[in-house]
């Protein structure tokens, strides 16, 4: 099997974190695969466009959803998108093209977090060792 036809599973970033990525300066976003997690603020099918907005942050990503439509929304749900990062503009926009979605209501959130951080502390240690 090919390993370039495989898209790549999506690093985990906080909206929180990409907002800083894009930030400073010489950082670049651009095609990076992601996946963030955030509650569904809004939705619109004739754009294919929604907003996620993290609860811990209260920062927003806009999801460009046209490789996911139809998907069963639900506003103020808890989603998961997986996909590509595109174009930062001059007012520090980007937006995620998804590929993938799927709604994860009763996700525990502050657990979630934790695990993450737990996760990163771990491959980090790893790597070094």
């Amino acid at each position: 099997m090919d390993n370039r036809s495989i898209p790549p599973c999506g690093k985990v970033l906080f909206i929180e974190e990409i907002h800083e990525i894009i930030s400073m300066a010489n950082s670049s976003v651009d095609g990076k695969s992601v996946r963030v997690t955030g509650r569904l603020e809004r939705h619109n099918t004739e754009s294919s466009t929604a907003v996620l907005v993290d609860p811990r942050s209260n920062k927003s990503l806009l999801i460009d959803t046209r490789l996911i439509e139809p998907f069963p929304e639900k506003l103020g749900s808890l989603f998961q998108f997986i996909g590509e990062l595109e174009g930062v503009d001059r007012s520090l926009d980007v937006t995620l093209r998804a590929r993938v979605v799927r709604c994860v209501d009763g996700l525990d959130l502050a657990l979630y977090n934790q695990a993450i951080k737990a996760q990163r502390e771990f491959l980090k240690q790893d790597i070094n060792s």
